[in-house]
């Protein structure tokens, strides 16, 4: 097939005296305004949008002063992305706030050039120190034009492990960003059956909506060996256990403790009403449950339960924070579970 020709022009008419007619000049005007780069300015193709994007968008640590425990070792991946569609320049990573208090594994030098598409992995952790409590930080990546991300930090120190050196209820929740009112902010609480700061009446729960129940371990101060979690229901007025998943020996004094595997985080507890329980561990030889009666160990309420709020205060729907005391001490941090996707129900 023969290309296209171009469009051809005849000459427009003229008046007799050679004038050229207003409907003519308008047709030329039209006809050549159609032919590329006659008749237009060119459009100059949009400047690329630099954009520099972090995963996760927080990070969260615990450890100890002397380095000792599970969190001494932990590190933590935030990703970079380059999203646009031209280089970007980094100058530096830069961390402010309690910036003595986090630093770098194996950093990369800098400056340096992040291609389009290309992604940076940076290692952080939390190092050994003082001053001891919540910390907090920024992780800022810089960039030479424009681009500047930064990352909030956020570090749970100890003063050691164990004992009246654990952090309190109140400094975990503040680590975790979650704005809860626990009863007080000393590592002991009371141990009584009244309800504290927040906390409700949850002695039961039943599923909030067709979507799994989610419980996961979002800190654990107790002493180590492995500690078995699960759900129960009442199977005439005795406790039928459903074991979830087991927390890790190795795992404890820390947010976030790691679990075995094949352990759960998600299950699907039917229409009847069911509660949360720890197993037998090595410091307490006896279930601990959310529903007070069925506690035989020193303290009868052992757990303490808190509507979940999240960094802005604002309620986070069926949610709720599970500080558990399987011993006798009061300080309700030994498991602190989230749980999600419930309602509370009265025993019945």
């Amino acid at each position: 097939m023969n290309p296209p020709h171009p469009p051809i022009f005849r000459s427009p008419r003229r008046h007799s005296r050679g004038r050229w007619t207003l409907a003519a000049l308008l047709a030329l005007t039209t006809s050549c305004a159609q032919l590329p780069g006659v008749g237009a300015s060119p459009t100059p193709d949009p400047a690329p949008t630099l954009t520099l994007s972090a995963q996760p968008d927080a990070l969260v640590f615990s450890g100890t002063a002397d380095g000792s425990g599970a969190g001494a070792s932990v590190t933590r991946t935030v990703t970079l992305s380059n999203n646009s569609g031209a280089p970007v320049q980094l100058r530096n990573v830069l961390f402010d706030g309690a910036s003595a208090a986090f630093g770098l594994v194996s950093p990369p030098s800098f400056p340096r050039t992040l291609g389009a598409g290309q992604s940076l992995n940076l290692n952080v952790r939390m190092l050994p120190g003082s001053p001891t409590g919540v910390l907090r930080a920024t992780l800022s990546a810089v960039g030479d034009a424009a681009p500047i991300v930064a990352v909030p930090l956020a570090g749970l120190r100890a003063a050691g492990l164990e004992g009246n050196k654990e952090p309190a209820l109140a400094q975990i929740v503040d680590t975790l960003d979650y704005r809860i009112d626990v009863g007080g902010s000393g590592l002991i609480l009371s141990t009584g059956p009244g309800l504290i700061g927040e906390e409700v009446a949850a002695p039961l729960f039943e599923r909030a909506s067709a979507a799994p129940v989610t419980l996961r371990p979002v800190a654990r101060y107790s002493p180590d060996g492995p500690s078995v979690y699960g759900s129960f229901v009442l199977n005439g007025g005795a406790a039928q256990t459903q074991p979830l998943g087991t927390m890790a020996a190795g795992g404890h004094q820390t947010l976030n403790p790691p679990l075995t595997a094949g352990s759960r985080t998600t299950f699907d507890p039917g229409s009847q009403p069911f509660g949360i329980y720890l197993a037998p561990n090595s410091y307490a030889a006896q279930d601990t449950f959310t529903l007070d009666r069925l506690n035989t160990g020193r303290v009868r309420h052992a757990v303490r339960t808190y509507p979940l709020r999240n960094r802005a205060g604002q309620t986070v729907a069926n949610s709720y924070l599970l500080g558990f005391e399987p011993s006798e001490n009061g300080d309700y941090q030994d498991v602190v579970f989230v749980l999600e996707n419930v309602r509370p129900v009265a025993d019945r």
